[in-house]
């Protein structure tokens, strides 16, 4: 019960552990205040124009906007004022090349770091552009480039100062960041979890593999994120754990899968878990030889994702055939939520290329991981409750209900620990305790009256026991009415012990008849230090007792 307790305390830590932080990241991005404190953030929508002919065209953003016949697109605008000095223009996409200038002084282009990005990555990253403390007149202009006559959707910029700009862009990530904190909240239970059960004698790695997905999913979630290539001082570092991560977060999971399915068919995702490693290597190789971008290989480690996770469902739609058990069928469907996520993610990341094809994907990951570990944990509790209940079959066979010591069975157990590692004890203490007139009792007060007389004098011992304050003395009810204390190491003497027992017994019948009690003792070292044999330490107590009128 005690270690219930304290299993749910550290629950109800971790749940409000979990709650703190959320309210805390609430509380950053929704921070009370006058506007002036926050800072202004409005969208610059209104005044802009292209040149044609000489000739403005109007526009408001968001809108299409058509390239020319050389994929040029330039917008133009005039209102900026002495207000927006200093502030921040944030743009988002940067797929086309993007330019911001200022009359003829160039704020912004795009150039990429040591790691090249493709559109779908670009797409998710805003251009933050601090706007100069002099504007003047000068017009602003915005230019993309893309193929000839092509239809480009222009987001509506956004001015404001960098704080609120900053928050602005975390809103616009909430999704993404939600779904982090859940992996890593998952993550966190599942470590907990393991441990916990491993407390409990029962080894379960699949929870560790959990873990460990969850933390390369974590990982690749925050270093592929907008906020972290437009914010992060390491873009290009990040950038490049972020595809490792990503080439390898399947390995725990096909580890998971091989301690699920029969041992017969553990090769297959044997095979896969060297192609993933293999891939990854031969992609750094490439990469340092031949100066190859990740990113122009990434469409191997997506097919082999992809295929990947068909030949995954195939092998457990088998074995689920074939054992017909709930937890191969669980896995079954999260992968199919995986497959079906991971398709429409790949759809929308090759043909569609839209940058939020991750957000499908990550949503699709988490779906997937909460019904694995959802039946994983229901599996981990009716083992942990078998072996509960076990136990408790256990400690009954081990112990008297009536008294609720320890009984005759469990005494030989000890006796057989005690054998095994004689030579290393000092000296052992062996009292036998006998109710003198038991059978007497019964016959003339009755049962009841007889057992209440056993009760009392196993309370007498207990109590004794805990006078007497020996650390190694364990006490049994070996028959009806006759009792057995071991003492290891023993400190007090055998004739302490029987004055402490029959004062504690004085105290237990109080007006009561008093009930007689015989004693009967032995060492299990002679003087001479020598060590008796087991049969003739019990035979020397029992004689005893028998003698003991």
């Amino acid at each position: 019960m005690k270690k219930g307790k304290k299993w749910k305390k550290i629950e109800a830590f971790c749940i409000l552990l979990i709650v703190t932080l959320l309210l805390i990241f609430v509380r950053i991005l929704y921070q009370p205040g006058t506007e002036s404190e926050r800072g202004e953030l409005y969208t610059f929508s209104n005044g802009w124009y292209q040149l044609k002919d000489g000739k403005k065209m109007e526009l408001k953003l968001p809108c299409f906007v058509t390239a020319d016949k050389d994929g040029q697109i330039i917008l133009y605008n005039d209102m900026l004022s002495e207000a927006d000095k200093g502030k921040i223009l944030s743009i988002r996409g940067i797929q086309d090349q993007l330019e911001v200038c200022i009359g003829d002084r160039l704020l912004y282009q795009y150039k990429d770091n040591r790691f090249e990005k493709n559109r779908q990555m670009k797409g998710k990253i805003w251009a933050d552009i601090s706007l100069p403390e002099k504007i003047g007149q000068e017009v602003l202009s915005i230019s993309y480039e893309t193929k000839k006559n092509a239809r480009l959707y222009v987001y509506a910029p956004m001015i404001g100062e960098f704080c609120s700009v900053f928050r602005q862009h975390l809103l616009g990530s909430i999704f993404s960041i939600l779904v982090v904190l859940g992996m890593t909240g998952l993550g966190l239970v599942s470590v907990i979890v393991f441990f916990y059960t491993r407390y409990r004698q029962i080894v379960e790695k699949r929870f560790l593999n959990v873990a460990l997905f969850l933390l390369l999913c974590s990982l690749w979630c925050i270093l592929d994120s907008g906020i972290y290539q437009m914010y992060g001082s390491q873009s290009a570092a990040g950038t490049l754990v972020s595809f490792y991560a990503f080439m390898t977060m399947s390995v725990p999971m096909l580890l998971f899968i091989q301690n699920t399915v029969s041992e017969s068919v553990r090769w297959i995702p044997q095979i896969w878990i060297f192609l993933l490693y293999a891939n990854a290597v031969l992609q750094g190789i490439l990469h340092l030889l031949f100066k190859i971008p990740f990113i122009h290989m990434l469409y191997i480690t997506h097919l082999l994702l992809f295929t990947g996770v068909v030949s995954m469902i195939l092998l457990l739609w088998k074995e689920y055939r074939k054992t017909q058990e709930k937890e191969v069928n669980l896995c079954l469907k999260a992968f199919g939520v995986l497959g079906i996520s991971g398709v429409i993610a790949l759809v929308l990341y090759w043909v569609l290329s839209i940058y939020w094809y991750e957000s499908i994907f990550q949503f699709g990951i988490l779906l997937y991981i909460a019904v694995l570990f959802w039946g994983l944990l229901c599996k981990v509790s009716n083992n942990i409750q078998f072996c509960l209940e076990q136990e408790v079959y256990r400690r009954m066979s081990l112990e008297d209900r009536m008294t609720d010591m320890k009984n005759r069975k469990s005494f030989e157990m000890y006796l057989e620990e005690i054998q095994e590692g004689a030579i290393l004890l000092e000296n052992v203490l062996l009292l036998f305790v006998k109710i003198a007139e038991l059978k007497k009792i019964n016959d003339m007060s009755g049962r009841q009256m007889g057992d209440e007389t056993v009760i009392r004098t196993a309370r007498s011992i207990q109590s004794a026991e805990r006078s007497v304050l020996e650390q190694q003395a364990v006490s049994f009810r070996v028959d009806g009415g006759e009792f057995a204390i071991i003492v290891k190491n023993p400190q007090k003497t055998p004739e302490e012990w029987e004055h402490f027992i029959k004062e504690e017994m004085k105290e237990e019948c109080g007006n009561r008849q008093p009930v007689r009690l015989k004693f009967g003792y032995s060492y299990l070292r002679e003087k001479n230090g020598s060590l008796l044999s087991f049969s003739d330490w019990k035979q020397q107590a029992d004689d005893m007792l028998c003698s003991n009128k």
